[in-house]
């Protein structure tokens, strides 16, 4: 009877190990992947301009990534999380604020399907969307690795927050932020490309 209850003891504690403790489903980034992520730095600076020599900074205040194939769930009770879905984040702030007004993220939902973004500047913010590369010119350089955050894909969170808000930003894997543009029509792009 002793060693019934011990074999029965085994399988339940097993059973309630695997159920809390093990990931039913983990996601992973490719390095490939990752680039959207791992081609910038905290810290890093970025330039912008305008046709009319307006300037402006943007520094990168913050990356996180999880990225991990690691199966057990040890915070399963502080979460009910089952899932482990990759992703990442990139904060940045202008150089005349304090606080991060951007964020721009990548998820792998699905292991056979590709990346989907996120991201906001200001007060514009965007919902996940599928991996739909573009190509852009800046300074006459041809970008093709740009994801694009237009009205079409992105909505104002505050529309009385501000007069003259953001309508639309674009985000390339190999340099980070490259172009924004407000509802006047002023549009800043990076200095850095294309120019030696």
């Amino acid at each position: 009877m002793k060693k019934l209850l011990k074999w029965v003891s085994s399988i339940l504690f097993l059973l309630f190990f695997f159920q809390y403790c093990v990931y039913h489903n983990i996601t992973h980034m490719s390095e490939e992947e990752l680039e959207w992520i791992t081609n910038r730095h905290e810290g890093e600076v970025m330039y912008f301009k305008t046709a009319e020599g307006k300037q402006d900074t943007v520094v990168i205040c913050r990356i996180e990534i999880s990225n991990s194939l690691n199966p057990f769930n040890m915070s399963y009770f502080n979460t009910s999380n089952t899932e482990y879905i990759a992703g990442g984040s990139i904060d940045y702030r202008f150089n005349r604020t304090t606080g991060c007004e951007g964020t721009f993220y990548v998820q792998k939902t699905d292991n056979s399907k590709p990346l989907c973004f996120s991201g906001g500047l200001l007060e514009r913010w965007s919902r996940f969307i599928a991996l739909k590369q573009i190509s852009l010119k800046i300074n006459n350089v041809t970008l093709n690795d740009i994801v694009f955050f237009d009205e079409s894909n992105t909505e104002q969170i505050r529309d009385s927050a501000q007069e003259n808000p953001i309508t639309s930003y674009a985000w390339s894997k190999k340099h980070g932020l490259v172009q924004y543009t407000f509802k006047d029509g002023t549009n800043f792009t990076r200095t850095d490309i294309g120019n030696p």
